[in-house]
């Protein structure tokens, strides 16, 4: 029997969101011929979770550990600089060191992928779910059909994982108030404000779309852009009545004067 994670959900044709796997779910995960799956959390995957996708040749992509890395690199390539010697000790040192020893902990190098993520432009806040850069990193990657079919995945399947979707739909032209009836489905008491706060100030003017683009996409901005001429154009045509209704008041008026003018 093929049983889905508990927070599994198609988000849209061949873009898949779940929480954690388990052994008891690969044989529902292997029905989807997945190509990609993203992780959006700094853990490192479970050995049964990481031969599991090196089995089935589906990439994996851990995005907030490769966020995480780079920031860890980088905290420690300042800690060494204060050195004279470059040794980096202290927590710095220690720091690489456990990173380099976790890193071989059983996850096969051929499944994980951490991408490094550079940090400029954006702006973080110890109050944001998720950082900016890692958003726009992994929107880009599901809007690109080559990844395809893909999974995001996060440890509990609702809040960095609802924060991504949330703006996945700002960048669809959702309108926030079903943006967050979806989040709160899925996250039902555990929603948190920070994340919404988040999907609704997120700007999605930093995402650049890849050339290949899936098809779900390519039919939705077809048809949102349908619909934007058409509202456009009863706009103008309201604005036009408008127009002729106060013209037609000033004209009536004009008469209405002259006749009493002429009546004196």
């Amino acid at each position: 029997m093929l049983t889905p994670p508990e927070q599994f959900g198609i988000v849209e044709p061949g873009l898949y969101r779940s929480d954690t796997l388990h052994p008891s779910h690969f044989p529902f995960i292997r029905s989807l011929n997945l190509k990609t799956a993203i992780l959006l959390t700094p853990e490192l995957p479970s050995r049964a979770m990481s031969n599991f996708f090196e089995e089935n040749q589906i990439r994996l992509i851990d995005l907030a550990l490769g966020s995480w890395k780079n920031n860890t690199n980088s905290n420690n390539s300042s800690s060494s600089g204060n050195n004279p010697d470059g040794s980096g000790t202290g927590q710095g040192g220690a720091g690489g060191d456990s990173s380099a020893s976790g890193g071989g902990g059983g996850v096969n190098t051929f499944a994980l992928t951490t991408p490094s993520i550079p940090a400029a432009p954006f702006q973080t806040s110890w109050w944001k779910p998720l950082s900016e850069e890692l958003i726009k990193e992994g929107l880009e990657m599901i809007l690109d059909v080559n990844n395809y079919p893909i999974m995001v995945m996060d440890t509990s399947g609702i809040h960095e994982i609802g924060t991504f979707m949330g703006c996945l739909r700002r960048l669809q032209h959702w309108n926030f108030s079903s943006i967050i009836v979806e989040y709160r489905a899925y996250a039902g008491n555990k929603a948190r404000y920070v994340n919404e706060q988040f999907i609704e100030l997120f700007d999605i003017d930093w995402i650049t779309l890849p050339a290949s683009l899936p098809t779900w996409w390519i039919e939705q901005e077809a048809m949102w852009h349908e619909e934007e001429e058409e509202r456009e154009m009863q706009l103008q045509q309201e604005r036009e009545a408008e127009a002729d209704r106060q013209q037609e008041d000033l004209n009536q008026l004009t008469i209405t004067s002259a006749t009493a003018f002429f009546s004196l």
